[in-house]
């Protein structure tokens, strides 16, 4: 069965996701806050938590992709927020950060379900 496209002004393809990570704002030493992944793109992801963040807020996610076994410390930025629900931009600090989630998605798009809802 193929998936249909969906289209919603996303600067790359969206895929559903459910993998826990971890959100940390201002420095090393703030804590952890519990977050789900719910949708995935090169440019960004979305996710489910109880964390109070505002639209602009840069934080660093802390994940480990589903079949890969390194965590990964990426930066990101708070674009969206429907109750307990945000979507963030990644701020890619190198090249480097952008070809691996490149490549990730990549490796993984046979198994992965386009993503129809409007989630960030």
């Amino acid at each position: 069965m193929t998936d249909k496209i969906y289209d919603f002004g996303y600067r790359a393809p969206r895929f559903r996701a459910n993998f826990r990570l971890f959100l940390q704002i201002d420095d090393l030493h703030s804590a952890l806050l519990d977050a789900r992944c719910i949708d995935l793109s090169e440019d960004g992801l979305a996710v489910e938590s109880r964390a109070s963040l505002e639209i602009g807020t840069v934080v660093t996610l802390i994940l480990t992709l589903p079949g890969t076994s390194i965590s990964r410390r990426i930066a990101a930025r708070v674009t969206n927020c429907r109750v307990n629900r945000y979507g963030f931009a990644f701020l890619f600090s190198s090249q480097q950060e952008q070809s691996y989630m490149h490549e990730y998605l990549d490796t993984q798009r046979s198994t992965l379900v386009r993503s129809p809802e409007l989630s960030g």
